[in-house]
């Protein structure tokens, strides 16, 4: 059986916000099931000196796993989590490092994943939106984590994660304050036909430097850690189609 969990990082919550959160949490579970994942989550990432509480926004995961976490103190020897406070690229469970020192912590945990069918996974970083690194989690027994299913599952745990935080800042939905310039719009089509910044400059014909310039504030101003997220912020915000 899978439990869920709704919580929220602003204190004006409603039960409106909270239904539609549990629809975009519903509909990503139902999109991550066809590429073997069967738990999830939405979440920030305090240090583990804050405690337990990761600020979930959305999961979905097995009857008794929160339990089990926050029971067995597992945040203090999370090394998937701890990585992914500092990370700004997907990575696979098995890509984060660990102390070797505390390995048998980090057996013990593993092996708690894997009691859930919940060993194998990919971490999808968002961002620090509210001073806290936040991520979005995808678990299961045996998921499809090869490069084409990777970037599929970022695209669509993007878009599920920027309408999830959305709706924890009542004050700012229906507001689009992001302006970007024709130029950031232009690249930032370029970049979600997948083309690079050498291949943009080429076409283009500026200096892949100036490309790269013109791509980070783009960035900046949709609150983008990477290049993808930038691409999923923007189509959401309508600034450039699909």
């Amino acid at each position: 059986m899978r439990s869920r969990r709704y919580l929220t990082l602003d204190p004006i919550y409603d039960i409106s916000r909270l239904t539609l959160l549990s629809e975009i949490a519903a509909a990503l579970a139902d999109a991550m099931a066809k590429f073997g994942f069967t738990a999830l989550g939405i979440n920030g990432l305090p240090p583990p000196a804050e405690g337990s509480d990761p600020r979930i926004l959305a999961e979905i995961a097995p009857e008794g796993f929160r339990d089990l976490y926050i029971g067995e103190r597992f945040y203090q020897v999370d090394h998937i989590c701890a990585h992914a406070r500092a990370a700004y690229e997907p990575f696979r469970f098995s890509e984060a490092p660990y102390d070797m020192k505390e390995s048998r912590g980090h057996e013990r945990f593993m092996q708690a994943l894997e009691s859930f069918d919940m060993g194998k996974g990919l971490i999808v970083p968002v961002g620090r939106s509210t001073n806290i690194p936040a991520c979005i989690w995808l678990a299961g027994r045996d998921p499809d984590l090869n490069k084409d299913a990777k970037l599929a599952v970022e695209l669509i745990a993007l878009f599920a994660a920027s309408k999830a935080r959305a709706l924890s800042r009542p004050s700012d939905i229906g507001v689009c304050t992001t302006k970007l310039t024709p130029r950031e719009r232009e690249m930032l089509q370029w970049i979600s036909a997948g083309k690079t910044s050498w291949e943009i400059g080429m076409i283009s014909g500026s200096s892949e430097r100036a490309i790269d310039k013109i791509i980070a504030g783009a960035m900046m101003k949709l609150d983008a850690i990477t290049r993808t997220q930038a691409v999923v912020n923007a189509i959401r915000l309508g600034e450039i189609e699909l």
